[in-house]
């Protein structure tokens, strides 16, 4: 057996561990208290109530791909790496945002405790399983840390929607998703096989995700009278655009050619 499969087999087993016990572990001791604190800003509550257990469900379900890739590096399996790409890319969400929410309402924010171990285990697995150089490496992050912004986004406008009801969320709330899911597919598809057509895809959603992310955070600057975390998702948004746009950039960082 080829030491990568090994050390894949590993890594994945291990990551889907880290996944299961913490998630379990985190959930049953701070959700209720998540519930009762007081919320600083609108709609926090609802996060903590709902999108808590929600995250904790995609963590499970990454752990899950993990376990299935572990069983395919184990049998020599190609499918093995794919399974885990799209483990870390849940995992990754799962144990970011809902920081967010806790550091709210004056919580501490928990679930980095898995954050930063599955952020160890992108990097390694795709320098020594994947053997992807580390401009593609880099890039994929950025496209991932693109997808979880209009997630956020996308998160936090349906529970203002809930709880405050301005109409701009239910203008700008669907096309949050759509942004979220081409980055979500860019993210993928360059980390396992990046082809030519994802450069228009990550511009879609990235002009989408500026032309409701920047009103929306505009807007919101202006209630809250502070910087808007609904800014995140346009200005990476914008630093993607900007990659995408620049002649050859990405056929020389993912060496694609068609």
């Amino acid at each position: 057996m080829k030491k990568k499969n090994v050390l894949g087999g590993i890594m994945s087993l291990i990551a889907a561990i880290i996944g299961i016990v913490g998630h379990f572990i985190l959930f049953f001791q701070w959700y209720v208290a998540g519930m009762s604190a007081e919320s600083a800003e609108p709609g926090c509550e609802i996060l903590l109530k709902y999108i808590h257990p929600g995250l904790g469900d995609v963590g499970l379900l990454a752990s899950a791909f993990f376990l299935v890739s572990a069983y395919g590096f184990f049998n020599k399996k190609n499918w093995g790496y794919i399974l885990s790409i799209i483990g870390i890319v849940l995992a990754l969400l799962a144990s970011f945002f809902i920081n967010i929410p806790f550091m709210a309402a004056g919580l501490p924010p928990v679930y980095f405790i898995l954050f930063f171990p599955y952020i160890l285990f992108y990097f390694v697995f795709l320098w020594k399983v994947g053997e992807i150089p580390w401009p593609r490496i880099l890039l994929g992050m950025l496209t991932g840390i693109t997808y979880i912004f209009c997630f956020m986004n996308g998160v936090s406008s349906t529970s203002r929607i809930i709880t405050v009801g301005t109409p701009i969320f239910y203008l700008v709330v669907s096309l949050h998703w759509v942004a979220m899911i081409g980055w979500a597919l860019v993210t993928v598809g360059l980390l396992t096989k990046p082809k030519n057509w994802m450069i228009p895809i990550g511009l879609l959603a990235g002009i989408t995700e500026l032309i409701v992310g920047i009103p929306l955070a505009f807007v919101t600057a202006q209630e809250l009278g502070r910087f808007s975390l609904f800014a995140l998702a346009p200005i990476a948004s914008l630093v993607m655009i900007i990659i995408l746009i620049i002649p050859n950039l990405w056929q020389k960082w993912t060496a694609t050619t068609d």
